[in-house]
């Protein structure tokens, strides 16, 4: 048995060069110098991490906003037509507007869904590049040995 065989268990993130160095160290017992143009690859992969995470971020924050905008606007219009429902007489008008807001409520519900679903396919994107990302840094140290 080799001191290869009882790897370290693996960081649940490593944010800088000497974790980096420190891990790969603990890991293989090979030193890896601060100007060793195999740590130019991890600098690279961690920018793109941090650019794809801010995006995402960015994403769900106008998610969210846009989810709320539209409950505002929903909730207000139900406002308004539970207002007017109040002011008429039950006929052909109020059974119109009862089914414009159940077309509203429909849409919102919808609009809802999407917004769930694309929130979902960000998080599944972010994870793929998080797994590209260790994929990445493993090929390229087992190239380097």
């Amino acid at each position: 048995m080799s001191a290869l065989d009882d790897m370290p268990p693996l960081p649940n993130s490593i944010e800088t060069i000497d974790e980096l160095r420190t891990f790969l160290w603990k890991q293989h017992g090979v030193t890896v110098g601060e100007d060793d143009p195999i740590l130019l690859v991890f600098t690279m992969l961690r920018v793109g991490l941090d650019q794809q995470e801010r995006y995402n971020e960015r994403e769900r924050r106008a998610l969210a906003e846009a989810v709320q905008a539209a409950a505002d606007t929903f909730t207000r219009d139900v406002d308004i037509s539970i207002k007017t429902f109040k002011n008429e007489a039950i006929g052909d008008v109020v059974r119109e507007r009862v089914e414009a807001m159940n077309e509203a409520a429909r849409q919102a519900d919808r609009a809802t869904g999407k917004f769930r679903k694309n929130l979902l396919y960000l998080s599944i994107i972010t994870a793929v590049n998080l797994i590209a990302v260790v994929f990445n840094v493993g090929l390229l140290f087992a190239a380097a040995r």
